[in-house]
């Protein structure tokens, strides 16, 4: 008999269909039976009903420990729990525990199943922001997207923290199939503000439109996000050179990665990253920092990891990507190479299989 694998999902409005980790539910639900999973959709927002925004403002109260925490994640967790007592899962996978737990394991005796998580979030956000780690205790294993992040969570969850890298949909993000698109014209993407070093990337334009005006800077960020940032931004935004997109379709974020010719991010810290395996997956080079998860996710082959704040490092790397279309055709390649062997989904959906199936035995 399969085990049954009960999901709390959540899915970002930012994020298009093919981006994000839920995608791991839509390739496990390929490989399980049909009747051995089940899902719970985190929406935003709260109830309609006073007296239910009142009853669910109550119970989420005291177990808010994580700041993205909110009336909706234990809205979730509520139909979880009442999904859980009538359909009896083998096994409840939290899918951000950051965005959704907080009452569920203390309902775990009850439930009679065991419950694992997925955190996205770096040590260094959790000693930062989280009020209550130890939370963390109640859970049965937990899942990090960065290898790093395995010696932090091991305090709380002593050999039961597993490194399993976030997945892409190589499918969807993949190379041009335009022969013609040669790349004559040098694009560098930046994407993304969630802990991404914006004072460096404008000061590395400026050095880099000075030495050589033909090269080109697509900014994915969104329009609200613009006016919240540095007045940096506002100086680097005078060059016509700079591009900036906010609210685009999936096919528009795919074509602006199949014509740039390198992934240019600079950033503070990280796990996993959206931007980082997409670009990899349609065959861009990159270059970032040397923090967080990015040695999980690249390979020297077609990277360059430099410390952070070290302007002259990208400012030169950039620089000579740009002159040597060879180098830059044989880094595509490897990435692409790297993105379908390690990072399909269908690889990392296996692998959090045995996962589950290690735990629902124990």
């Amino acid at each position: 008999m399969n085990p049954k694998i009960l999901w709390v999902r959540r899915r970002f409005d930012w994020m298009g269909k093919h981006s994000g980790y839920d995608q791991l539910c839509e390739s496990m639900s390929t490989i399980l039976p049909n009747d051995a999973h089940k899902s719970v959709l985190q929406r935003p927002g709260q109830p309609r009903k006073k007296i239910l925004r009142s009853i669910v403002q109550r119970v989420g109260k005291n177990p808010k420990g994580s700041p993205m925490y909110a009336l909706d994640s234990t809205t979730a967790e509520i139909k979880t729990i009442f999904t859980s007592l009538q359909w009896h899962p083998n096994l409840i996978h939290v899918t951000y525990v950051e965005n959704q737990l907080g009452i569920l394991p203390n309902w775990k005796e009850r439930l009679s199943c065991k419950i694992i998580g997925t955190c996205h979030q770096p040590g260094g956000w959790w000693r930062l922001l989280h009020k209550h780690p130890k939370r963390l205790t109640n859970l049965d294993a937990l899942i990090v997207v960065g290898s790093k992040e395995v010696a932090y969570f091991e305090q709380y969850l002593p050999g039961r923290v597993f490194f399993i890298p976030h997945g892409v949909d190589t499918n969807f993000f993949c190379p041009s199939d335009d022969n013609q698109n040669d790349k004559k014209l040098i694009r560098c993407i930046f994407s993304g503000k969630h802990l991404r070093d914006l004072d460096t990337l404008a000061v590395v334009i400026e050095k880099v439109l000075a030495q050589n005006p033909h090269i080109h800077f697509d900014i994915l960020l969104a329009n609200k996000n613009r006016t919240q940032t540095n007045s940096k931004l506002i100086s680097i935004a005078r060059h016509e050179q700079v591009h900036w997109y906010g609210g685009i379709s999936d096919e528009q974020l795919r074509k602006l990665y199949q014509q740039a010719t390198m992934l240019v991010l600079p950033i503070l810290d990280c796990t996993a990253n959206n931007a980082l395996v997409e670009s990899i997956s349609c065959g861009l080079p990159v270059i970032s920092n040397d923090v967080g998860g990015l040695r999980d996710y690249t390979r020297s082959d077609f990277a360059e990891l430099l410390q952070i704040g070290d302007v002259d490092g990208f400012v030169n790397a950039i620089l000579e990507l740009a002159e040597n279309r060879q180098e830059q055709v044989k880094r595509s390649k490897a990435a692409r190479n790297f993105a379908e062997t390690y990072l399909n989904w269908t690889h990392i959906a296996n692998k959090t299989l045995e996962i589950y199936n290690k735990v629902i035995d124990q």
